[in-house]
């Protein structure tokens, strides 16, 4: 086997930027509509008596963006983690999420990159995606309920899209917590104000994003303004919900990928199996959003809701992406398998 580049943490961190990551992802989205590129939902298998499991999201023939002339070369991609209940997983400093890259061509090992950053910045860079083709032109102030490392690439991605005037957060974590979060933003050069209820962000929003853990909703649909765009990120698991079943209903839903969604989407699921909406509740699929097949609103007064799970086309067009970068400037490295 030839020379395998490894990507630190550090790495991804030093090499990749929201703008990068938001070009990177929206391109794989497109690539996915069209036919370019393939994926399959989550893999999750148990381990037992561990009390945790290995899951694996794979995608194949991702080209990596932007777009150049000669085209640029193709790739296949996995990412796997593994995750436990209790106390070892809450140790977030350990090396549990991993991209594996392959040439396309000849299925050659090419890259194995470390995914704990690489995966929020996806997950932010894919909600700043949609909020470009969800949310109303106007949009001027973004709100975020949740004060975690996901919440913080949130607000990272979406606000170096919207530049908004203001920027309205809170959780229920300590004031601690809400103050460091405050600090890694400012360190990024986003002011954010700290709000004093999920009420008071969720009424001043014009984009408002959802990144908790809650398996009850954070947010009453009555708070939710006519015209408000909603990314909806925390609720990745089918017994997680963070909005109303009566905002589903009332919103143009979006998801990543269809098959995925229902069974995995929490906020879908749970009123789909109590009979409450049907799954023709989801409107569109984001990559036919992006490519224009279908609207991602349709009028100026319509609630907008971006269900977001995570998809393997946002873990490996990234990584290509970081690869690509790596390879240019010499980053990370080689070794001999």
């Amino acid at each position: 086997m030839g020379a395998v580049r490894v990507l630190s943490e550090a790495d991804v961190r030093a090499l990749v930027t929201p703008a990068d990551a938001r070009v990177a992802v929206e391109e794989g989205f497109r690539d996915l509509a069209n036919g370019v590129s393939k994926m399959a939902p989550r893999i999750t298998v148990p381990i037992p008596e561990a009390g945790g499991n290995i899951r694996m999201l794979p995608a194949v023939r991702v080209l990596a963006a932007p777009r150049r002339m000669p085209p640029p070369p193709a790739y296949v991609g996995v990412k796997i983690y593994t995750g436990y209940v209790g106390p070892a997983f809450k140790d977030m400093s350990k090396d549990r999420f991993t991209v594996l890259l392959y040439d396309y061509a000849d299925g050659t090992l090419l890259a194995i990159i470390a995914a704990r950053w690489l995966g929020a910045m996806r997950t932010g860079a894919t909600s700043a995606v949609a909020t470009r083709h969800m949310a109303r032109p106007d949009a001027r102030v973004l709100g975020i309920i949740g004060t975690g490392e996901q919440a913080e690439t949130q607000v990272l991605n979406v606000a170096t899209l919207m530049q908004p005037a203001r920027v309205l957060a809170w959780s229920k974590d300590p004031d601690t917590a809400r103050a460091a979060f405050a600090a890694r933003l400012a360190a990024a050069g986003v002011t954010v104000e700290s709000a004093e209820s999920a009420e008071a962000v969720a009424r001043a929003a014009d984009v408002l994003c959802l990144a908790t853990t809650s398996r009850q909703p954070v947010v009453q649909t009555a708070w939710v303004r006519p015209g408000t765009h909603v990314n909806a990120v925390g609720a990745n698991l089918a017994n997680r919900r963070e909005v109303e079943t009566s905002l589903v209903r009332a919103a143009r839903v979006v998801v990543e990928f269809r098959p995925q969604a229902l069974q995995e989407a929490g906020d879908l699921v749970v009123p789909i199996q109590a009979g409450e909406i049907g799954e023709d509740v989801i409107a569109a699929e984001l990559g036919e959003v992006v490519t224009g097949a279908k609207p991602g609103r349709t009028a100026p007064d319509e609630i907008t809701l971006f269900k977001s799970i995570g998809v393997a086309i946002e873990d490996v067009a990234l990584a290509a992406w970081l690869y690509e970068r790596a390879l240019a400037q010499d980053i990370g490295q080689v070794v001999k398998l």
